[in-house]
């Protein structure tokens, strides 16, 4: 019997599976010699919209893009729960990076071992050809774009978006706060006997899971 596929869970990168806003910070002291302006965030357009120099702005892109994506670390909980959410949905990574930068964050991905079946680079991220139900994101204006198309949609807490407050998003203050959301937490526990680094693979066959994760997509 042919099993039915998975629906798709779409999965912002930065600032919601990679810790991505003290490092924009670093690089524009670095490049521009100046402090961070107080009370600024550079995600979810800060960068575009917070009126600092373009130039500045341009290298600081770049830099990012080519060269911090590598040592990005993971926020908490994010691999668990996307190992436990793999087992229900298919896990589809949207992220507005440039798409030269798609190498470094295939390597990301695969170098922390996060499971995923696919790997989009779009500014659009509702014009996506998967079968979205729900999706998790950072971002005020794709958070916006998945409501306004229907989908369950979950704002991961940040400082830039606590402005927000829309009855068809739910805010998650992490992914421990999302999986008990979906009533998925209360029974997932790491293993003792398994070091936090180990793979998606080794997680779920301690937790008496057997769904071989796939190796990391490549095709957009």
């Amino acid at each position: 019997m042919i099993e039915a596929p998975k629906p798709g869970f779409a999965v912002d990168i930065d600032n919601v599976v990679a810790k991505a806003e003290p490092e924009v910070q670093r690089l524009y002291q670095e490049i521009s010699g100046k402090p961070w302006p107080r009370g600024l965030y550079g995600s979810a357009g800060g960068l575009d919209h917070g009126g600092l120099d373009r130039e500045v702005v341009e290298e600081l892109f770049v830099r990012f893009h080519e060269y911090s994506i590598p040592h990005l670390p993971v926020l908490p909980g994010a691999k668990m729960a996307l190992a436990v959410l793999h087992e229900r949905y298919r896990i589809v990574m949207i992220t507005a990076r440039r798409p030269t930068s798609r190498p470094q964050t295939l390597a990301w991905l695969e170098k922390h071992g996060i499971p995923f079946d696919e790997l989009y680079h779009a500014e659009e991220k509702t014009g996506i050809p998967e079968n979205i139900i729900m999706a998790v994101d950072d971002h005020p204006v794709h958070l916006y774009g998945y409501v306004n198309s229907g989908i369950r949609t979950f704002i991961m807490d940040q400082p830039w978006n606590r402005h927000l407050s829309h009855p068809s998003m739910q805010r998650v203050l992490g992914w421990d706060h999302l999986l008990s959301v979906l009533h998925v937490s209360s029974s997932v526990q790491w293993p003792t006997s398994l070091q936090k680094s180990s793979s998606p693979q080794r997680l779920l066959r301690a937790m008496g899971k057997h769904d071989e994760i796939p190796p990391a997509a490549v095709g957009a």
